[in-house]
C-alpha cells in the first residue's frame, strides 16, 4: 500500500481476550493501532464497527485496517482478516458540466483499472451552469438537479465495477474535482448566491464528507473529498488542474486555459496565480451543435484536406457518430485554409462541400451512407458561429489576464490547454483560429483531462492534497463583467483568427 496515499492499510496483531482481560473488541484494537499513527486520533464507522468483530475472530486476531487521512484524525474505514483481505479501490472523478469522468484506480498500486465518461445527465435541464441555477430555484429543483448527479455517479460505481469485477463495497475513497456550482448541486448546497453580484457562493472549502452522507453507493464510510475552489466560478477542477500541470511549483511563467464549459484561465507560476472565468467552451465539448458530442467511440476527433478531399479521423475507427471539440477545432482551421468559410466564419456556399439545408448554409463532413445513423453529419453556420465566440471568449480571457499583469504572450513559456475533449489536438490549427496565441509551437502542449488527472494524484498523495489547500487559497480571481478592456478583446477576437492580423504573423 502506498505508504503517502488519502489511503492506506496497516496490519495487526491483537491480542485475543481472556476472562482476566474483557477489554472490548475496539479497545483492544486500538491500542494496538494508535502506535502505527502520527498521534492523530481514530474514528470509527458504523460499517467498521460491524466488521470489526468477525475480522478479528475470523483471521484469528490477525487483521488488516483500512484507514483513510481525514486531516485532523483517522478515518477506520474497514477490517479484514489477514487471511482474507478484500481489495481497496478508489475512484477519481472529473464532475463536469458537460460530462462526467470516473476512474477506478487500485490504490495500494495507482493502477487505473477501468475508466468511464458519461454525459451529465442535469444537461436536460439546462447545457450551463447558469441555466442549471435558475432551475435549482424553482420549486425542489435543487432536489431534483442534485439526484440526477448522484444517479449518474452511482450508475459510474456500477458499470466500473462491473467491468473490474469489482465491489462499490471495496472503494474506500473518492475525490472528485467538479466546478463550484457542481459541486454545490451535488452537496444540495443553494447556489443561487453565485449567479448573483457578487457571485458568492455558500463555501468553497468542502468538509470531508461520508459516502452515505453525500448519497454514494459505495463503502457507507468511504470519505469523499472534494477539491477547494477560489470562487462561485474558479471552481475545484481548476485546483485539480493546476496540481495536476504544477504550475503552482515551478519558476516558468505558464497559463493553463481549460476549454470546458466555463472557460476558466489561470496565469501564473510558483510566484503568483491570476484566473479568471468566461461564458466559453461548451461549444468545444459539442453541446449547443447540431452534431456536436464528447470524446467517445464514433466521434470524429482528427479532420484534414488532401487538396478537395476532406479526410477524418474518428474516436477508436468507429462509423462517425458526430464530431467533438478536437474534431471541431480543427474542422475551423482546415475549413479557414480552403476557404470553405473566410475570417468572420461565413460559409462560402460555392464551393464544393457547402450546401445550404433550409435555408442556413452547413459544411458536409460525412456522407449519411458512412454515418452510424444513416444520416449525414454537417457543421452548420450557427455550429460556426458559436465555436467562434466560444474561441473569441478563451483568447480574450488571456490577454486581459496578460494585460493586469503588464505582460504580453511573449512572456509566457508555457501554455497548457486541458479538457475532455478528444485524445488528441492539432496546435497548428488551433492557433490558426485564434483560439491559441501565435508563439513558439514547442511552448503549447496539449494535456487533456487535467481535473481528472490532479484528481488522480491527490487521492494516491496525501502531499499533494494538502497542496492543492494551498493552491485554491493562493489565486487571485478577476472579474470578467467588470474588467472594462474585456469586451473590446472579446469583439475584436470574433474573427478568424483575429481582427489584429499583426497578431498572428507566421500563418498569413
Amino acid at each position: 500500500m502506498k505508504p503517502d496515499g488519502l489511503i492506506k492499510q496497516v496490519s495487526l496483531s491483537v491480542e485475543p481476550p481472556s476472562l482476566n482481560d474483557t477489554a472490548s473488541d475496539l479497545e483492544r484494537f486500538q491500542k494496538n493501532l494508535s502506535p502505527l499513527l502520527d498521534g492523530r486520533p481514530l474514528q470509527t464507522t458504523l460499517a467498521s464497527l460491524r466488521d470489526l468483530g468477525p475480522a478479528l475472530r475470523g483471521g484469528e486476531w490477525q487483521v488488516v485496517a483500512t484507514l483513510a487521512d481525514i486531516g485532523d484524525s483517522w478515518r477506520l474505514i474497514r477490517v479484514d482478516p489477514t487471511n482474507h483481505p478484500s481489495p481497496v479501490l478508489g475512484l477519481a472523478i472529473d464532475l463536469g458540466t458537460t460530462t462526467v469522468v470516473a476512474e477506478l484506480i487500485e490504490v495500494g498500486t495507482g493502477k487505473v483499472l477501468a475508466s468511464r465518461l458519461v454525459y451529465n445527465a442535469q444537461k436536460e435541464y439546462g447545457v450551463d451552469v447558469t441555466t442549471r441555477m435558475m432551475y435549482a430555484e424553482r420549486p425542489g429543483g435543487l432536489s431534483e438537479l442534485r439526484q440526477v448527479i448522484l444517479t449518474t455517479m452511482n450508475e459510474h460505481v456500477v458499470a466500473l465495477c462491473a467491468e473490474t469485477n469489482g465491489r462499490p463495497e471495496d472503494i474506500a475513497a473518492i475525490v472528485i474535482a467538479g466546478n463550484t456550482i457542481m459541486i454545490h448541486l451535488l452537496l444540495g448546497l443553494d447556489p443561487s448566491s453565485i449567479r448573483r453580484e457578487p457571485y458568492v457562493p455558500a463555501t468553497t472549502v468542502f468538509p470531508i464528507l461520508t459516502a452515505v452522507e453525500v448519497g454514494l453507493n459505495v463503502n457507507s464510510g468511504a470519505p469523499i473529498y472534494m477539491f477547494p475552489a477560489a470562487s462561485g466560478y474558479i471552481g475545484g477542477d481548476v485546483t485539480a488542474g493546476l496540481l495536476g500541470t504544477h504550475i503552482p511549483d515551478e519558476e516558468p511563467l505558464s497559463i493553463l486555459i481549460d476549454i470546458g464549459t466555463n472557460g476558466e484561465t489561470v496565469l501564473g507560476n510558483n510566484g503568483f496565480l491570476l484566473a479568471c472565468s468566461g461564458s466559453a467552451g461548451s461549444a468545444f465539448e459539442g453541446c449547443g451543435l447540431e452534431w456536436g458530442m464528447a470524446a467517445q467511440p464514433g466521434a470524429i476527433d482528427r479532420i484534414r484536406f488532401d487538396g478537395d478531399r476532406l479526410i477524418y479521423h474518428t474516436v477508436d475507427d468507429q462509423p462517425a457518430r458526430g464530431i467533438c471539440g478536437s474534431g471541431l477545432i480543427e474542422a475551423l482551421g482546415a475549413f479557414l485554409q480552403s476557404g470553405l468559410i473566410n475570417r468572420s466564419g461565413r460559409v462560402n456556399l460555392a464551393l464544393p462541400g457547402a450546401q445550404n439545408f433550409k435555408g442556413h448554409p452547413e459544411i458536409l463532413l460525412v456522407p449519411a451512407a458512412d454515418t452510424a445513423r444513416g444520416k449525414e453529419i454537417t457543421l452548420r453556420q450557427g455550429d460556426i458561429e458559436n465555436l467562434i465566440r466560444d474561441k473569441a471568449a478563451l483568447y480574450a480571457g488571456s490577454r486581459i489576464l496578460l494585460a493586469n499583469t503588464g505582460m504580453t504572450f511573449d512572456d509566457v513559456e508555457r501554455i497548457f490547454i486541458a479538457g475532455n475533449f478528444g485524445q488528441s489536438l492539432e496546435i497548428e490549427q488551433a492557433v490558426r483560429i485564434g483560439l491559441l496565441p501565435d508563439i513558439p509551437r514547442e511552448r503549447i502542449k496539449f494535456i487533456g483531462n487535467s481535473s481528472l488527472t490532479g484528481a488522480r494524484t491527490a487521492l494516491l498523495s496525501r502531499d499533494a492534497w494538502r497542496r492543492a489547500q494551498e493552491i485554491a487559497s493562493s489565486i487571485t480571481c478577476l472579474e470578467l463583467t467588470i474588467e472594462p478592456r474585456y469586451f473590446d478583446e472579446y469583439t475584436a477576437a470574433l474573427f478568424l483568427p483575429h481582427t489584429d492580423l499583426s497578431l498572428f504573423p507566421s500563418i498569413l
